[in-house]
């Protein structure tokens, strides 16, 4: 037995001595530590990417919804109306003169602020909708052809046909970089 006795106590004093140890090990979990830390920070990254853009898909959606509902609020009160409305070349009647307006707003130089019509100020809708948003729908109407309804002189002079009108309107989201312009265009017939 004093073998057996002699060979564990060897056993023990071999595993009791020290080994030089080189750091390999160290290394090389430092380096995966940093390559699970740069894949951390890069999805970070890009959740907030994504983030960002679902929030200004939302802002152009609202702006679109705000201009749809300017066109219907403008399309309801126009049609609505019992006799044929004069344009103007200030649109102070609410319907501008062809040519007025369409050419600054096809170059986005036309002031929305002080010649558009707000939502719901001639049709009476509620603009309740419209709080959380940086400036209120606006829609713009004007005249943009005429078509007589007959070749007879008494029928242009008496401006009997179908008139032709050109909607624009402005709506906005929260920022004031969400803009959205829609336009449509109305016939009224005029007997």
């Amino acid at each position: 037995m004093s073998k057996r006795h002699s060979l564990k106590r060897l056993s023990i004093q071999l595993s009791r001595q020290e080994t030089p140890q080189k750091g390999a090990v160290l290394i090389s979990v430092m380096i995966y530590m940093l390559v699970l830390s740069m894949l951390g920070i890069s999805s970070m990254r890009g959740s907030a990417m994504e983030e960002r853009m679902a929030s200004n898909e939302w802002e152009q959606s609202r702006a679109f919804q705000a201009a749809e509902s300017a066109l219907i609020d403008a399309a309801q009160w126009f049609l609505f109306q019992p006799d044929l409305i004069e344009s103007s070349a200030d649109g102070s009647s609410g319907v501008w003169q062809t040519g007025s307006t369409s050419d600054a707003i096809g170059s986005s130089s036309f002031d929305w602020s002080s010649s558009g019509l707000v939502y719901g100020s001639s049709s009476g809708s509620g603009t309740g909708l419209f709080d959380d948003l940086y400036a209120m729908p606006r829609y713009v109407i004007e005249e943009s052809g005429f078509e007589p309804s007959d070749n007879d002189p008494d029928t242009l002079a008496t401006r009997t046909g179908v008139f032709y009108y050109r909607v624009s309107a402005l709506g906005n989201g929260r920022s004031p970089g969400a803009r959205s312009i829609l336009q449509t265009t109305l016939e009224k017939h005029n007997n």
